[in-house]
């Protein structure tokens, strides 16, 4: 719990807004466009007028350089441009009453965007003090489209990150809400508490971490140096993945590895109360395995050299060797079952 606090703190944190000191402003660049849609959108009960606000601008990255959005309440999305330019596109949506009460939220929520030497932030700025903040009912919503080679920093505290083909560092994290990538080479960092995490199309030079604490955790075709993912109530599965070195934990759901090991890699799979499988993927490559499950049972598929066999009613315990036994797999969970099986 502390870990998840320490978290929401932070994610709240960076929603800040920058020093006034360091904005570069550009208003030939800066596009408003409000409307009013009063289209019986009904939310909070009798909050059934909506107003919105757009904004667009644009700013120079570079070839590489950096974009931080932060965002409180709305949805980021992020893909890949052309050019070295940077185009942001806001859409600020308040629900109210009346039409005043929701033009008046939409004119207490700012967006500062602040651009200087290839670096760019993003951030959504409610009113703070009083619980200003509990009556403001304004969703913030980005869409950007950036250089392909852009560092990226991505984080929300309600709402869902996507973000595709962008080759510069990706570092993702929402409180409430999904983050999925796609296409991207250099991961570092995608997390949310209470979403789910899913990464396609993945090289990754170095490590990955990805995690949730209430949502599920995919990874698909996907290879990375190291990987260290978890769940604490949601499955971790590993489709078409290849590492060095994976950790792979979940307490109440399933963990599941398919790909080709590596030779002289180490893999460990961890559950409480789920299953624990692995599909092993060619046949070059053979391991040591040690599994245990509590109450459930182990079994392999594949012809397995064992250094000593479970004698009781229904196998627990599988300790041994499969072909030239050059990878490690470390197996475990409490009352889940554990099957290996070739892909």
């Amino acid at each position: 719990m502390n870990k998840i606090a320490c978290f929401l703190i932070a994610a709240a944190a960076v929603t800040a807004a920058p020093r006034a000191a360091d904005a570069q402003v550009y208003p030939e660049r800066i596009r408003v466009d409000t409307r009013h849609r009063g289209d019986g959108y009904q939310r909070r009960g009798s909050e059934r007028e909506e107003q919105t606000e757009r904004i667009s601008k644009t700013v120079r990255l570079g070839a590489s350089g950096e974009l931080d959005v932060a965002n409180i309440a709305g949805d980021i999305t992020i893909t890949r441009g052309s050019g070295a330019d940077a185009t942001i596109e806001v859409v600020k949506t308040a629900h109210a009453r009346s039409v005043d009460d929701a033009k008046s939220m939409l004119g207490a929520v700012q967006v500062d965007i602040v651009e200087r030497a290839g670096r760019a932030e993003v951030r959504s700025r409610y009113p703070t003090g009083d619980g200003s903040r509990r009556n403001i009912n304004v969703e913030v919503s980005y869409t950007i489209s950036a250089p392909a080679d852009t560092r990226v920093t991505a984080k929300s505290v309600s709402g869902n990150l996507k973000i595709s083909d962008i080759k510069g560092d990706v570092m993702a994290e929402s409180v409430s809400g999904d983050v999925h990538i796609n296409g991207s080479g250099r991961v570092g960092i995608a997390k949310s508490v209470s979403g789910s995490v899913e990464i396609a199309d993945a090289q990754i030079d170095g490590t990955l971490e990805a995690g949730s604490v209430s949502g599920d955790v995919v990874l698909r075709r996907l290879s990375a140096r190291r990987i260290d993912t978890n769940s604490v109530s949601g499955t971790v599965r590993m489709e078409d993945v290849q590492s060095e070195r994976i950790d792979a934990q979940s307490i109440s759901g399933l963990v599941a590895l398919s790909g080709p090991l590596a030779k002289g890699g180490r893999y460990a799979l961890k559950s409480h109360s789920g299953d624990v499988s692995v599909g092993v993927a060619g046949g070059g490559t053979g391991f040591e395995v040690e599994a245990s499950s509590f109450s459930g049972q182990v079994r392999s598929d594949l012809p397995i050299t064992t250094h000593g066999v479970d004698t009781g009613r229904r196998q627990r315990t599988l300790s041994g060797s499969y072909g030239d036994g050059s990878a490690i797999l470390e197996l475990t969970t409490f009352s889940g079952n554990i099957v290996i099986s070739k892909r």
